[in-house]
């Protein structure tokens, strides 16, 4: 099991959330963040937000997939368009049922969205 952490844009949140839901993420926790990167400039503030953290817990096996899909879909070619980490995970404990998740956890369909 992989932990994904990626610190994006917040204009590009919704677009990415969306993106890893066609792809059978069956979650993501998705909160504003504040800070300061290589971008930084002697006018701005040290501490700047505009940024939101993805947090991210996938399969071995999902690991490239989400990595490709954040960095296509937060990318603007600007600077701060922000950073992605991956981190192994010891265990992961589902708390409603207790149960260890040793694998993947498991791949949840999403309902379409109907217009109108």
């Amino acid at each position: 099991m992989k932990m994904i952490h990626a610190v994006i844009r917040s204009s590009k949140v919704d677009e990415v959330a969306r993106r890893l839901k066609s792809i059978g993420v069956s979650g993501c926790t998705v909160f504003p963040v504040r800070g300061y990167g290589d971008e930084w400039h002697l006018y701005e503030p040290l501490i700047h937000g505009g940024h939101h953290k993805l947090e991210i817990v996938v399969g071995s096996d999902q690991v490239d997939r989400v990595v490709k899909e954040v960095t296509e879909h937060a990318f603007t070619g600007l600077e701060g368009d922000g950073v992605l980490s991956v981190f192994d995970l010891g265990s992961v404990v589902e708390i409603r049922s207790k149960e260890e998740v040793t694998s993947s956890l498991p791949t949840r369909r999403f309902p379409q969205l109907v217009s109108g």
